[in-house]
């Protein structure tokens, strides 16, 4: 087994010559807006088995794109790009951004990096423990890779996704799993989850803040009646479906779930008026460990 796995010069630029470059939504990755880098270009060098083809293709999924101003940032999504394709356990050292046009905001940047790609790793397995709710069949169906196909990053992601997704629908809000890997020389990956799936969760409450009116009719379309299993989906879409006899704008940020964690029940808080949530007391946060240590 290989193993788990001394002159300083400021120079003051008037806000008036910073040039604005624009970043699609979807390829703007930075937390602040109004900072980061653009990455015109990105050259990857040291690998040694990938076509000029698949190195253009991974240097595709970050050029055009903005991103914080972070070395290791930069680094682990490249890593991630190697990883989706099944080099799992590839190297890369060495990012360094270099600036083309220091004036732009976000400025204009390419992006190189050392990469060593390692040999490719296929998936030998996904063992599941701690599974009580679901079978380890049903929880293995989430995974779109089978055993003996390249064991990719993006693909054992979408299948931890889709585990959240089956418990949280099942009422079991508490649900957590830790993934490890086991990598063996001869190219392979065991995939272990261990799974912590807590109580199940029952519909408590629903309390709907608006005029009376408003009130009924909408609580007139709820149909997750109390004490059933509690299926976080629902609340999406039952937006969706009232979405003309809500206000506008609302959305999935206004509603409001207040867990009893000793009796095991969420409340549902509709926030449809400010007016009337304003007069309601908000409640207050509280972890199911402090709500179980006051009982």
């Amino acid at each position: 087994m290989i193993g788990r796995r001394l002159l300083s010069v400021v120079i003051s630029i008037p806000m008036s010559c910073m040039l604005w470059a624009d970043c699609p939504a979807n390829h703007d990755h930075r937390d602040d807006k109004k900072s980061g880098v653009l990455i015109m270009d990105f050259v990857i060098s040291g690998t040694q088995t990938l076509s000029t083809d698949e190195l253009s293709e991974i240097e595709s999924k970050i050029t055009g794109s903005c991103f914080n101003e972070d070395s290791d940032e930069l680094g682990e999504r490249i890593r991630a790009l190697f990883q989706d394709r099944g080099y799992f356990m590839v190297e890369v050292k060495n990012v360094r951004l270099r600036s083309t046009d220091v004036l732009g905001v976000p400025e204009s940047v390419t992006l190189e990096a050392d990469v060593t790609e390692g040999g490719l790793f296929r998936l030998a397995q996904v063992k599941i423990v701690g599974n009580h709710a679901f079978s380890a069949e049903k929880l293995r169906s989430q995974f779109p890779m089978k055993s003996g196909a390249l064991f990719a990053r993006s693909k054992v992601a979408g299948g931890l996704s889709s585990l959240s997704k089956l418990y949280a629908e099942d009422g079991f809000l508490d649900w957590t799993t830790i993934p490890e890997t086991q990598v063996s020389s001869n190219g392979t990956v065991i995939l272990t989850l261990t799974v912590s799936e807590g109580q199940q969760y029952r519909m408590g409450q629903l309390q709907i803040l608006a005029k009376k009116e408003i009130a009924d009719k909408l609580r007139g379309d709820w149909h997750l009646e109390e004490g059933s299993v509690f299926d976080v989906g629902y609340i999406d879409r039952y937006i969706d479906v009232n979405r003309e006899k809500l206000p506008s704008g609302f959305n999935r940020e206004d509603v409001q779930l207040v867990r009893d964690c000793p009796k095991g029940s969420v409340d549902v808080r509709l926030l449809i008026d400010p007016i009337y949530a304003a007069q309601q007391p908000s409640p207050k946060e509280v972890t199911c460990e402090q709500q179980r240590s006051s009982n």
